[in-house]
């Protein structure tokens, strides 16, 4: 198969399946398609590994140029309608923000013919691959997820006419546009997929068509479109400044300056501005908060797993173009988000907003290793987009599931789940230990990162702040699902296939990858780095990650350290720790007694959650968890957290002006 033939079935595959399934409005058929499309992006991303990489590649025919112009403007002329329709000023301001300026640069200054001769318009390379295979394999099975979920979410609110088709569409047209953003090497290029993953995300969140999701889908509008106008703004500088030459509005040449040209600066600050309100760094993380009222396959499509991993992905490849500055103050923004989300995530009552913060944490997490910018911090970045998206794209289905079997996002109301549903609820576990605990690979992403941040004190600090917070609020949800009464002969609750198989097969994803992390390391993800930044270590030795030299820092006292993550010592810990009680706690229906609550339970049963109070009445048991929302909620720290986060902001860009000007 030919490199054409390979990007038109990721980029335009996508696309004519969407426009299939948005026709066609039989179920199973609809289905069908969405399998099949499924399938073959994912064949195809894994063919991406065979060829060799990296590759260049430029459509012969400028017609291609110019469907993407007319497209172009007719997304921001969509944009302006939006707003006017909803009398949202924002998103009518930021569409105008983006469209006049990029008007003038194309056709009032004459720059649209120059344009067209910008190359290559694509370079694959292992880093690329990395994200088709992650855009191609999860989101394909999150759009299958979705095929039962949408049914099921009608079905719940009792539609009249169905929108399935119109969900099915953007769903599936959004891998296409991913697909295209993270191998475009044209600017132009690389912002019209960036627009085209804006617009999928209004429609997905305003969905339902509830005021909140409107609105909510309006906010993700405008403060994308920032996002946009910085990067219209950014390639206006460089086209000016470089005197027309069109060579500077290519990725690869922004990255092999090497951060050595001052007047860089100033655009690749812009561009990684870009790149964080995609990833919802404070202060832009509202929109990705609000975007948790959409239906849960979009949440963990468009926020999870690939959306969000657009902008990381651009801060991270732009890394080598970074000076010493702004790679301290990138760092420092992505640490103090990875803080403040993981604090704030502990108040937080609604399971999808704990998966949303968290998602925010951890991106802020892969911001501040690409700010870091050595070796190790860029292989750190890297496996954490890998396992994150596995674990949290689990964790979104397991959401969606749990929501549909007690139709209720609260944690509160999902006590006992493991009772009512063990299956979901030991999905949903594996998930959450995954986030957090050894031997899965997300601990070993932080792990190497705690080691890489010695470089940035302020950040290596608040990295451990912010993995502590991260135990606290992973520990109270699951201590609520698990909390039950003791009984005996529980059932495991029976799910479809479109939800049982994405969902087994993440849960293997995270198995698979967290055993074999070396060698799928030393075979392939080594080669991402490299893209990035020059290496001089592999960083594995057989089955194990081995970090020469791994606490640097204490290296200036003569101290030899080596960092060592023994992958199958810990899976066998691991193991045991999960076996063990099984094996010896075994409850007989004679050993199980009532729970004494100071007065006379209601019946004889040992599950009863009612007993007669000192007043001779009936009284139920209730139990709740504590979230300190009067210290660590929104309300007390999102004054402060905005003032820090916008403080750092400015600082950020005072550098690169007075650096750059």
């Amino acid at each position: 198969m030919t490199l054409e033939w390979m990007l038109a079935i990721a980029i335009l595959l996508p696309l004519i399946a969407g426009i299939l399934v948005f026709i066609i409005r039989q179920y199973q058929l609809r289905g069908l398609i969405v399998i099949l499309t499924a399938a073959v992006l994912i064949v195809n991303s894994i063919y991406f590994l065979k060829i060799g990489l990296p590759v260049e590649y430029t459509p012969e025919s400028h017609m291609w140029g110019t469907i993407i112009t007319i497209l172009d403007y007719a997304m921001l002329l969509f944009y302006i309608y939006v707003g006017l329709s909803l009398k949202n000023w924002l998103v009518f301001i930021f569409a105008l923000t983006q469209i006049v300026p990029l008007a003038w640069w194309e056709f009032g200054m004459g720059a649209s013919k120059a344009l067209e001769e910008i190359k290559p318009a694509f370079v694959i390379d292992q880093l690329s691959v990395v994200m088709v295979l992650v855009i191609s394999i999860i989101g394909s099975l999150i759009c299958v997820y979705a095929i039962r979920y949408m049914f099921d979410h009608e079905h719940h609110l009792n539609l009249e006419k169905s929108r399935q088709s119109r969900f099915l569409f953007w769903l599936v047209m959004f891998l296409g546009a991913m697909n295209g953003l993270v191998m475009a090497n044209n600017l132009m290029w690389l912002y019209f997929f960036w627009e085209v993953t804006t617009l999928c995300c209004f429609q997905l969140i305003a969905h339902d068509l509830t005021k909140e999701a409107i609105n909510n889908g309006a906010r993700a509008l405008w403060m994308n479109s920032i996002g946009g106008t910085a990067m219209v703004l950014a390639m206006i500088y460089l086209y000016q400044t470089y005197g027309g030459d069109v060579e500077y509005l290519t990725v690869s040449t922004i990255i092999q300056s090497g951060g050595a040209e001052v007047l860089l600066l100033l655009p690749v600050a812009l561009l990684c501005f870009t790149g964080m309100i995609k990833a919802a760094q404070m202060p832009f993380q509202t929109w990705l908060l609000g975007a948790m009222v959409a239906p849960t396959p979009v949440s963990a499509l468009l926020h999870s797993s690939t959306m969000v991993k657009a902008g990381v992905y651009l801060v991270l490849r732009l890394a080598p173009a970074f000076n010493p500055l702004l790679g301290i103050m990138v760092a420092i923004c992505g640490a103090f988000t990875f803080f403040a989300a993981s604090v704030l995530a502990i108040s937080q009552t609604t399971g999808k907003r704990v998966l949303a913060y968290s998602t925010i944490a951890n991106l802020g997490l892969i911001i501040a290793c690409a700010g870091i910018n050595t070796e190790l911090s860029i292989a750190a970045g890297i496996l954490l987009i890998i396992f994150h998206a596995i674990s949290k794209g689990l964790l979104f289905l397991c959401a969606g599931t749990i929501e549909h079997l007690i139709w209720s996002r609260e944690i509160e109301d999902m006590e006992g789940l493991a009772e009512k549903a063990p299956l979901t609820t030991f999905i949903t576990a594996i998930g959450m230990l995954s986030m957090f605990l050894p031997p899965f690979g997300m601990l070993l992403g932080k792990w190497m990162a705690l080691e890489a941040a010695y470089l940035i004190p302020l950040a290596a600090f608040l990295f451990i702040l912010a993995s502590a917070a991260t135990m606290v609020f992973w520990a109270k949800w699951l201590g609520r699902l698990l909390q039950v009464l003791p009984r005996l002969g529980r059932k495991l609750e029976s799910l479809s296939l479109s939800y049982s198989v994405p969902l087994w097969v993440l849960v293997l994803g995270i198995f698979v990858f967290g055993i074999g992390v070396a060698p799928v390391y030393e075979k392939f993800v080594q080669f991402a780095v490299n893209n990035v930044i020059a290496i001089g270590n592999v960083f594995t030795e057989g089955w194990n990650i081995v970090l020469p030299g791994g606490a640097a820092a204490f290296s200036r006292v003569g101290v030899e350290l080596l960092g060592s993550y023994p992958v199958w010592p810990l899976f066998i810990v691991f193991a045991v720790a999960i076996v063990m009680p099984l094996l010896v706690i075994g409850l007989k229906p004679q050993e199980l007694r009532p729970v004494y609550l100071c007065g006379e339970q209601v019946g004889d049963s040992t599950d009863t959650d009612e007993w007669i109070s000192a007043g001779d009445e009936k009284a139920k048991l209730q139990l709740g968890g504590y979230y300190f929302k009067d210290a660590l909620g929104e309300k007390a720290l999102d004054p402060w957290v905005y003032t820090v986060a916008i403080a750092l902001l400015v600082i950020m860009f005072g550098i690169v002006l007075g650096v750059g000007l």
